[in-house]
């Protein structure tokens, strides 16, 4: 096999397992989601298909395999040709939220009582094996913005709905500044958890 075509062949083939490992990297967040539909799809559609010219190209390099007939050569050029092709499909259609960016939701700023704090819950990778809950939390005169993270069980929440306004925690001040009592409410799927959050010191202990 002439020197050009086999570097071609290599290189084609280094490019493409590298759009496949990213795509599947990326899909699933690193291996902390699964699949979805459309992933599924492209997957179906482009990664198999491009790891089988992988295996089947590798054979015929550690085989030494020579093409000798003009067909041979059109139909090598034709597998590294389909695999350039695919490969940039595979990086375009990466979300990389989720895994190199967070991806988060929230429920609807509420205010508190005393006109304190507007707050609401910030979910980080929701259905997800890396998933956080923490409280957000903006002062009203000073504008300052403060994040607690709460001990919720985010990575056990099959299912969440979000309306119009949808509120997942309230947030009650205490007789001490410093000092709120935060509890989630039926909109989240475990209501009735409780915490004491000290703005302070930013913590938050369930209060059992």
């Amino acid at each position: 096999m002439q020197l050009w075509l086999k570097l071609m062949w290599i290189i084609t083939i280094l490019v493409n397992l590298s759009g496949v490992t990213w795509f599947v990297l990326g899909s699933t967040a690193n291996f902390q989601r699964s699949l979805d539909l459309v992933s599924t799809v492209i997957l179906v559609y482009l990664g198999v298909p491009s790891v089988i010219l992988i295996v089947f190209s590798s054979i015929m390099l550690w085989k030494k395999w020579r093409p000798s007939k003009w067909w041979e050569f059109i139909g090598v050029s034709m597998i590294i040709i389909v695999m350039i092709l695919m490969t940039p499909h595979l990086y375009k259609n990466v979300e990389t939220s989720g895994w190199l960016t967070e991806k988060l939701r929230t429920d609807s700023i509420q205010q508190t009582s005393d006109r304190q704090y507007e707050y609401c819950m910030e979910i980080a990778n929701l259905f997800q094996k890396n998933g956080t809950a923490r409280l957000y939390l903006k002062n009203t005169k000073t504008l300052e913005e403060i994040r607690i993270p709460l001990e919720l069980p985010i990575k056990e929440i099959k299912f969440v709905s979000w309306g119009e306004v949808t509120h997942f925690v309230k947030l009650e001040p205490t007789t001490n500044s410093n000092i709120y009592l935060l509890n989630t409410t039926e909109e989240f799927p475990f209501p009735g958890e409780k915490y004491e959050i000290n703005i302070m010191e930013k913590t938050a202990v369930k209060i059992k």
